[in-house]
């Protein structure tokens, strides 16, 4: 599990709560009371490392303290630290094997398609299921 902090915010012109989540760049939850924002940022941040994996970026699963988060001036007017835990296996990049049952005539056109294009059949068909899943 990590745990990102999240800074949450509210002045007199605001109707409802914004948080920043300092380890991820353009993540900003909203909602109506601070356990919204909080439930927010979560589902923020599961959509936000999702969206940076099926995209191919790189993700750095690195998390600050608060207590570091403190001392930097754009935080000053922070009304309230929560902390958002996160399960990182869920993004698991490592590679496992699997077995499928296709019909022989499919898995010949797959690897057709695959070697005129330079591609593993496991590459392809990764690809393939990436961009269906968009």
């Amino acid at each position: 599990m990590l745990n990102y902090p999240i800074a949450i915010f509210k002045d007199e012109s605001m109707e409802n709560y914004a948080a920043i989540v300092p380890d991820i760049d353009g993540c900003f939850p909203l909602g109506d009371t601070i356990d919204d924002t909080i439930q927010e940022a979560e589902s923020l941040i599961y959509d936000h490392i999702e969206y940076m994996l099926d995209k191919g970026m790189s993700f750095d699963f690195y998390t600050s303290e608060i207590e570091t988060l403190k001392t930097n001036p754009d935080f000053k007017d922070t009304l309230v630290w929560a902390i958002v835990s996160i399960d990182d296996t869920k993004f698991s990049t490592k590679q496992v094997r699997f077995n499928v049952s296709w019909p022989e005539y499919l898995l010949k056109r797959v690897d057709r398609y695959a070697e005129e294009h330079h591609e593993t059949r496991s590459g392809f068909l990764a690809k393939a299921v990436q961009k269906a899943l968009v």
